[in-house]
């Protein structure tokens, strides 16, 4: 027995964005408590797209709400197409 979930394409590309967003969000933030962290102060703190000590726990969550996205597009591109 299979099951098929068939959403919108509308709700998959919002679902992949608000994933998108929200791991943006929270890598921000763990770059802005790590400033805030540091013992000499900090005056401002950029994001370290270098650094891949943080960013490897974050890129797999970029990715499926890419991939979400992408899949919601896909189909909203293939659909618009057959009609």
């Amino acid at each position: 027995m299979t099951v098929a979930i068939s959403l919108k394409p509308a709700y998959l590309m919002i679902i992949g964005a608000l994933v998108v967003g929200a791991t943006f969000a929270a890598w921000w933030f763990l770059n802005a408590f790590a400033c805030g962290m540091n013992p000499t102060g900090c005056t401002g703190f950029s994001l370290a797209w270098d650094d891949w000590e943080a960013l490897r726990y974050f890129v797999s969550t970029f990715v499926i709400g890419a991939v979400v996205f992408m899949v919601g597009l896909w189909k909203t591109v293939s659909r618009s197409t057959r009609s």
